[in-house]
């Protein structure tokens, strides 16, 4: 008769499909650790912090902030470049096409000098979390049209 020690293993050591199932399912918890950020996930207090720690030193971005070594970015989100004109922009800028869709805000945020060389605006992002946040933040600051 076996003994009543051997039968209480836990199942998962008993069976090897059970160890698999298990190694997955840890595997997929520390893959969604890392996971991006999705729009739904996103606290506003993190985004407003980040972009005040990554952007805040040379913009502003309050309704009718002032301009700073870059200019205010309220309202920016699906405007163009250049496009205010209470604010000295670099010829690159000016003579470019580009809109602030998300895409070219990443793009931009992340390393604005290869993507416009002769811009003025020498800060790059390399982690693609914090740009997220960046770009979140300043989608907030959107006016109605």
């Amino acid at each position: 008769m076996p003994s009543a020690f051997v039968d209480r293993a836990p199942i998962w050591r008993r069976a090897p499909a059970c160890q698999l199932a298990a190694i997955a399912v840890l595997g997929l918890c520390g893959f969604a650790a890392h996971a991006p950020l999705s729009a739904q996930e996103i606290d506003p207090a993190k985004a407003r912090a980040q972009f005040l720690s990554s952007c805040g030193v040379c913009h502003t971005a309050e309704k009718g902030g002032a301009n700073r070594q870059g200019p205010n970015l309220h309202d920016v989100v699906g405007k163009s470049a250049a496009g205010r004109t209470d604010f000295k922009f670099s010829e690159a800028l000016k003579t470019s096409s580009l809109v602030w869709d998300e895409a070219t805000l990443d793009r931009w945020i992340e390393d604005a000098a290869a993507m416009r060389p002769g811009t003025s605006m020498a800060y790059r992002q390399r982690d693609a979390e914090r740009r997220k946040l960046v770009i979140a933040y300043l989608k907030t600051l959107t006016e109605p049209k």
